[in-house]
């Protein structure tokens, strides 16, 4: 006879997918009419863009474009131009074992890029990026509870924090941006979007967030002389996501990403200055935890017939910790062979992340790669590119592995040396939320022999020498007695004795 656990159960964070595919951005571009001919190219981008992530049937599919942009100097009046080009791209991973409510979690890297004018009119583009993506699925365990009284179990209490919730919801956030005091856009040369939380509140089943959308703009205010501008934008949003399960005492890790913007001018008779149409998509993820203490069935014997305990690796979530540090990295650059005369604008382009565990912490690093637009002492535009590398102990109370984690670059500051040279801070913000991820050894299941009876002792008491570090359930174990009377017998508490001493054995 075989005996099973009841409804008790623990639920942790599982990942059935942790993959990353090649995407290829091949383009033949030739410059559109209005666009003038090409002089010298000075920056080539892939921006991928996700419109879309869905898991049926087994399969992951992600479906978005590639904006290939293209900063190049004109040729007649040495001024900053922009041609962009959408290549669309689709991707189907193969995922096993997902269960209900799974968070689909992805990510974009550039990886590389190669640009060749053929004409002062024509580009051949090869590049390639990677598609990084995961799935989290609630993995829920089934916990041993004895139903016999002849059955001695070995309890082992354990702090957990219980998976109540998982939930992903995709939204539209929509504005019309007025340049207001900034000089009027004629045509955006580079635009980048990236969100964050500022504030959550959890009540029952909902969670209420805020959060901003930072929007740069590098643009064109006029197109006759070349003259550009910045535009650095918040834009707030408000969002409530259900979440069943969630409340005000779970504990609550989110997560939320820009999938795809665009931008595009609203031209206004009324006005003199257009008006800048955005929209974004935003995925936000979340998952809410309750703290509490279980006891879990490590070992099992049944005093009244032979029997054999199953065990399984049983994955728990033995801590949670919401991750939000902030940093200034610091970087200097300097142009060889040229004189800057004016810094038109320094933007990071890409922010790499990786975390694993090193030296018993968690650890956040990765690749902050900047461009540099500037004028030289001629007046005509140049770009470098510098790179700047970051290493970061998180602070998360023991918690090992990141459900969660992103990292932006909030704003980029900088001067000019009297060398030359310019001196860069980047105010970098790393957020998510990580578990501390145990795994227990525990009992599944006990088969019970009921045809095949313990043969009790004839003794009704039995002495028995102990050696320090001897295990009580192990002698109670071997000798076929309870645990609890052993300790009553001998008037012990611990379960490992820390001295020699001579136990009396009690027979049931």
């Amino acid at each position: 006879m075989e005996f099973h656990q009841d409804s008790r159960a623990i639920c942790a964070p599982r990942f059935v997918l942790d993959t990353v595919a090649e995407q290829l951005a091949d383009v033949d571009l030739t410059l559109p009419d209005y666009c003038p001919n090409i002089e010298k190219i000075l920056k080539c981008s892939l921006i991928p863009k996700i419109q879309s992530k869905t898991l049926s049937g087994g399969q992951l599919q992600v479906d978005g474009v590639c904006v290939v942009n293209v900063l190049y100097v004109e040729s007649e009046k040495k001024t900053i131009r922009c041609c962009e080009h959408t290549v669309s791209f689709s991707q189907s991973f193969s995922v096993r074992d997902a269960g209900e409510g799974n968070l689909i979690l992805t990510k974009t890297k550039p990886e590389y890029i190669n640009c060749r004018a053929l004409s002062p009119r024509r580009l051949v583009i090869h590049g390639a990026f990677s598609l990084y993506a995961k799935v989290i699925t609630p993995q829920r365990t089934e916990l041993f509870v004895p139903e016999r009284e002849d059955l001695e179990v070995l309890r082992q209490k354990t702090a957990v924090c219980d998976l109540r919730s998982n939930c992903q919801e995709q939204f539209t956030v929509s504005e019309e941006i007025s340049v207001a005091d900034k000089p009027a856009i004629e045509s955006v040369l580079y635009a980048k979007a990236d969100a964050a939380v500022t504030d959550a509140k959890a009540v029952s089943g909902k969670l209420m967030l805020s959060g901003d959308i930072s929007i740069n703009l590098f643009y064109l205010t006029d197109i006759e002389s070349g003259e550009t501008a910045k535009l650095n934008y918040l834009l707030p949003f408000n969002q409530i996501i259900d979440c069943e399960g969630i409340d005000e005492n779970t504990e609550n890790i989110f997560h939320v990403e820009v999938m795809s913007f665009d931008t595009r001018l609203k031209n206004d008779i009324l006005s003199d200055k257009p008006a800048l149409a955005f929209d974004a998509m935003l995925c936000v993820s979340a998952e809410g935890y309750a703290a509490e203490e279980q006891e879990i069935v490590t070992d099992a014997f049944c005093t009244s017939f032979v029997c054999t305990p199953q065990f399984a690796q049983t994955d728990i979530a033995g801590g949670v910790c919401a991750v939000r540090e902030n940093s200034i990295e610091k970087l200097t650059a300097k142009i060889d062979g040229t004189a800057i005369s004016k810094i038109l604008d320094i933007y990071p382009d890409s922010v790499t992340l990786e975390t694993g565990v090193s030296d018993g912490s968690l650890h956040a690093r990765g690749k902050i790669n900047l461009c540099i637009l500037a004028l030289d002492e001629d007046n005509t535009p140049v770009f470098v590119e510098r790179a700047c590398e970051y290493d970061r102990k998180l602070e998360t109370d023991g918690c090992d592995r990141m459900i969660f984690d992103s990292a932006r670059v909030a704003s980029v500051s900088y001067r000019l040396t009297e060398d030359g040279g310019i001196e860069m801070r980047c105010e970098l913000h790393i957020s998510g939320g990580a578990v501390k991820n145990e795994v227990i050894r525990a009992v599944s299941g006990v088969e019970v022999l009921e045809d095949r009876p313990v043969v009790p002792e004839k003794c009704a008491l039995m002495l028995y020498y102990a050696s320090p570090g001897e295990s009580l359930w192990q002698i109670a174990k071997a000798h076929n007695t309870g645990l609890a009377l052993l300790q009553e017998e001998n008037g012990l508490d611990d379960l490992i004795l820390d001295s020699e001493r001579m136990l009396l054995i009690p027979r049931l």
